[in-house]
């Protein structure tokens, strides 16, 4: 990724530097309601023109995701409450098998059959 980068960077920055060395020329600049004047050279004109142009277009892009930056952070909010609310059922599941678990465990008195006959009474003074 890094060699694209720099087959595509490269000659960008040697064509800019051409540029600047070919067009060194002043150049008066000035904006109508304004009262003065500046004198620059044209590769400053050129590429400052350039630079500004691509600033106010990251500018505008910015702002134009931020709907998009909001959605995705009150997305990622809620996951994080999905994840605690996922793990707090989990320990809850776990808890509820480990308790059936022992429930299971515990040995149960086997039951006696009950019978109709009378049970006989016991001799207190024995």
């Amino acid at each position: 990724m890094k060699l694209i980068y720099w087959f595509i960077t490269g000659p960008l920055i040697a064509v800019a530097v051409l540029f600047a060395l070919s067009n060194r020329e002043f150049v008066k600049l000035s904006i109508w309601p304004l009262p003065f004047s500046v004198d620059a050279p044209v590769y400053l004109v050129a590429l400052g023109g350039l630079a500004v142009g691509f600033l106010a277009g990251g500018v505008v892009a910015w702002f134009g995701a931020g709907r998009t930056r909001a959605r995705a952070r009150a997305a990622e909010r809620s996951l994080r409450g999905r994840e605690v609310e996922l793990e707090d059922l989990r320990r809850k599941v776990k808890e509820a098998e480990i308790a059936e678990a022992r429930q299971k465990a515990v040995p149960t008195s086997p039951s006696k059959p009950k019978s109709s006959l009378p049970v006989p009474a016991r001799n207190a003074t024995h």
